[in-house]
Formats: C-alpha cells, structure tokens, sequence
C-alpha cells in the first residue's frame, strides 16, 4: 500500500475557487423583491387591458388602487375601473404604489413568453429617500419617473434603461392561468 501523497498545486487551485465562488455568492442579487405584495384578480377575460396585456407578448397594464375600486390602463391610457369590494373577495391588495403586469415582446431563454409583474414604485426614489413616486407609461414597454427622470425598460426585466445607478424595478412572482385568475405575490 503506498501512501497519501499530496499535491500541493491541486490542493490550491481548489481552494481558490472554493473561495472565488464564495466571494461571488455576495455579489448576487435576488430576482424577486422582498417587499410585500399580493393580488388576486378573477376573471382576467372580464377586464379588457388586463387581458390584452397578458395574452399578447409585448403589452402591458398598469393596476392602481384607489379608494373605492381598481383601475387597469394600457400605456395608451385606455383604461376599465372595478369596484375595490368585487375585487378584495379574493383578499386585499398590497403593493407600494399598484403593479405593472404583462407580457414583454421578447422570449425568456426557453423561448416562452411569461407574463411578469412590477411594482409601479419608482425603485430608485424609494430606496435612496422613501419616497414613493408611482411611474408612469413613456411608450409600450416602458416607465418613467417624474420625480428622478430615471425610464425603465419592461421589455429587459425592469432594468433601468436611461438615468444614472444600476436601479431595476421590483418584479414580483405572478401566476396566470386558464384566461381566469390573475394572482401577483
């Protein structure tokens, strides 16, 4: 029987990269945001601009709560108001100032279009001064402050396409299924 013999080159090479991955782990950022939000909506057919906008790759619809109902718009500002109690049977909407819903224009990597949620908060103003600036519509896939003139783009994740920062918008995991029920969390 011979013995163990190390070598000593194998040894650091695999401790370096032990260590290199390691160091990357805490450069990661999470895809979804760790606020709070939830939304459960039935019957997404019922509501034009929310239906359009998660049956057709590239559009999108913005949902607002106001006092006494929901209103759904489309980027060109066509829009369908609900009223707050038919919705909430589902439970109470939370969100930091509505949601963006849709689909974007361009498959994920397994060639699908998903639909995907946002949050209509302005990351940037939020996180730097706990402000909460609702974004708006600046073409069909993407949304703008008025507040920092940051413009995000939907149609890449929510990635900030013009302004200064590495800001993205806070996506959220969204279910859609059958043409039915709608539910964003």
């Amino acid at each position: 029987m011979q013995p163990l013999r190390f070598r000593p080159l194998r040894v650091a090479a695999a401790l370096l990269l032990g260590l290199g991955l390691a160091a990357c782990s805490d450069d990661t950022q999470d895809l979804y945001a760790h606020h709070r939000a939830f939304f459960k909506y039935s019957p997404v057919a019922a509501v034009q601009p929310l239906y359009t906008a998660l049956n057709n790759p590239g559009q999108f619809c913005a949902v607002t709560f106001e006092t006494s109902h929901i209103r759904f718009a489309s980027p060109t500002g066509q829009g369908q108001t609900v009223l707050r109690t038919a919705a909430e049977a589902y439970g109470k909407p939370e969100s930091i100032a509505g949601f963006v819903v849709g689909t974007p224009s361009v498959p994920d990597l397994n060639l699908q279009y998903l639909p995907l949620a946002f949050d209509l908060a302005c990351p940037a103003c939020y996180e730097e001064a706990l402000i909460t600036k609702q974004l708006q519509f600046a073409g069909p896939e993407a949304l703008s402050c008025g507040r920092c003139h940051r413009t995000y783009d939907l149609q890449n994740a929510g990635t900030l396409s013009q302004g200064e920062g590495t800001w993205r918008l806070f996506r959220y995991q969204v279910s859609y299924a059958n043409d039915a029920v709608v539910i964003i969390n």
